[in-house]
């Protein structure tokens, strides 16, 4: 049964799906880790090992992103691109094209 529920309901949220958001969001932006950690309230290890989806984003974490920067968390969480500002989309789309391709 939980196989079926796997394969049914998509895990977007993910330490491992959200990380390369994260990564994308920032570098869309032009920021550096430093400057995105400090800005929400993380260490810059803390955000490493969450780009790098060896651990999970929390929600306060989160919300501090969208607050701050303006992606929605149904972009963070869920990957929902319509949950992006207008003016970084294009520029979002190529950053997770280049991760993924790494």
């Amino acid at each position: 049964m939980k196989n079926l529920v796997d394969k049914l309901i998509p895990h977007e949220s993910r330490p491992e799906r959200v990380g390369p958001r994260v990564t994308a969001l920032r570098e869309t932006m032009a920021m550096s880790k430093a400057q995105l950690a400090d800005s929400i309230g993380l260490d810059r290890s803390t955000l490493t090992k969450i780009e790098k989806g060896a651990m999970g984003l929390d929600i306060q974490r989160g919300e501090a992103i969208a607050h701050m920067y303006g992606f929605g968390l149904d972009f963070i969480y869920r990957g929902d691109l319509s949950d992006v500002p207008d003016k970084y989309r294009d520029r979002l789309l190529i950053e997770m094209v280049t991760y993924n391709a790494r």
